[in-house]
């Protein structure tokens, strides 16, 4: 089930991927950024230094009883030595070394490095080179010193390697992690961009299609209105020349008679040709169709064009050829259908004293069919309107029709990899001009009722 463009299912569920991978990527960074907070941590409170330091001072301080019991040191220099060794070691009380030494498992060391150095402390002060006992027992203490720090170093030195091992560890994993969700925050953005993309792409496809269906129920609701319009007028015709000849009956002279069903006829045509535009422009919306391309003779189906005209309109016509093969390939029916628009509309949009002019020729690989009439022309602002579905020139209001015929004849020279191209002057006649391939072929076996020779005009 769809909710809409921006909520449809697959959308929120690559929203949530986004969300839910992004909360991801920042608990990463917010590890990683521990991770360095407590390098650096490490890097302030060196535990290894500290030791050293202090093993460094506790050898500084056994060389100089050596001296002392000598008398290279005095004992000011003596008790300098001593009061260095003891704020090294008063550093491993406090802080994060004292933490650092208690994980180590090294806290009990302290309280023997406080006792010794007490003992000392007290001593310290009356002690002579003579005492070369006492002297002899301080230097061992402060070599055990020495030895128990150079321990904790070593054993701050290993565990802090374990520790940069692990860390570093961490830091990849967590680097690693990193990538893997930018990556596949990356997939889910264009996974959710492609869901986007294609819900407003149809989203915007079933709007141009929305728009369509309302334009062509507006012309299908204007094409109504004009047919019923057109209708309604052959039918008043023939309504009223029946009343006629029913209230008249037998008081009606030949001629009178001959009028009145010649009036009948006309309007049945009418009515006949209305019905033709809207049934090929039925057949044509469902794709019924069919191009069915045969040998043709373009003579004799124009002179059988013209012929089917009412007897008033065919003195209008002046037909004419030019070079002209005898036969080509074209679909007859369809290529029939459209010369009779063609010349309908001249002899419908002109002047009954003017001539409509039809002329057929070949023009290199080209076979041309044009009709020009004497009549209202079309105004140059809406010559590309003018093959549209149901369209009509301004000037052709107040003239009967659909406006169905021009779009039936473009696609009819569509079907025959051609086209229909106008030239016209408004108030002046136009000119339409219908040009398709020269496919040669021969006289049919059997003949068609287009096949028979006539005479050239």
């Amino acid at each position: 089930m769809s909710l809409g463009p921006y909520l449809s299912r697959r959308f929120l569920v690559a929203f949530t991927a986004v969300i839910i991978l992004f909360v991801l990527l920042v608990g990463a960074s917010v590890r990683l950024l521990m991770s360095e907070a407590e390098i650096k941590d490490d890097i302030a409170e060196d535990m290894v230094w500290l030791a050293s330091q202090g093993q460094y001072e506790a050898i500084r301080f056994a060389e100089a009883l050596s001296g002392f019991a000598v008398g290279t040191v005095n004992n000011s220099d003596l008790q300098l030595r001593f009061d260095l060794l003891v704020s090294r070691v008063l550093v491993l009380e406090q802080g994060e070394p004292h933490r650092q030494m208690q994980a180590l498992g090294r806290d009990d060391d302290l309280d023997a490095y406080r006792a010794t150095l007490g003992t000392v402390r007290e001593r310290l002060p009356s002690l002579t080179p003579a005492d070369a006992v006492d002297i002899a027992n301080f230097r061992q203490a402060a070599a055990a010193l020495a030895q128990s720090l150079r321990d904790v170093s070593n054993n701050a030195l290993l565990a802090k390697r374990e520790r940069e091992a692990l860390r570093r560890d961490t830091r990849r994993h967590t680097l690693f992690e990193i990538l893997t969700i930018i990556v596949a925050t990356m997939v889910a953005g264009l996974f959710l961009a492609g869901v986007v993309i294609r819900d407003q792409r149809n989203m915007a496809n079933a709007e141009a299609a929305l728009e369509r269906e309302r334009q062509i129920s507006k012309l299908h609701r204007a094409f109504t209105s004009v047919v019923s319009h057109q209708f309604r007028t052959p039918l008043a015709i023939i309504d009223a020349s029946a009343q006629r000849m029913i209230r008249r009956g037998y008081a009606m002279d030949y001629e009178e008679i001959a009028g009145r069903a010649e009036k009948i006829r006309n309007a049945c045509l009418r009515l006949t040709r209305l019905m033709e535009s809207t049934l090929n422009a039925a057949r044509l919306e469902e794709g019924e169709v069919n191009f069915n391309p045969r040998p043709c003779n373009l003579r004799t189906l124009l002179h059988d064009i013209c012929d089917n005209q009412s007897e008033e309109d065919q003195g209008r016509i002046e037909l004419s050829f030019g070079d002209l093969p005898q036969w080509l390939e074209a679909d007859t029916t369809l290529l029939e259908q459209a010369v009779q628009n063609l010349l309908s509309n001249a002899l419908k949009y002109s002047p009954q004293s003017t001539k409509v002019k039809v002329m057929a020729h070949r023009s290199g690989q080209e076979i041309r069919i044009n009709v020009t009439d004497q009549g209202v022309g079309i105004p140059a602002d809406e010559m590309t309107s003018l093959f549209r579905r149901f369209y009509r020139a301004r000037t052709a209001e107040g003239i009967p029709g659909t406006g169905i015929g021009l779009s039936f004849v473009s696609q009819i020279m569509a079907m025959h990899h051609g086209a229909v191209d106008v030239s016209s002057e408004e108030g002046k006649g136009s000119t339409f001009t219908l040009r398709f391939p020269y496919l040669e072929t021969e006289m049919p076996r059997t003949v068609s009722p287009f096949a028979a020779p006539q005479a050239t005009s």
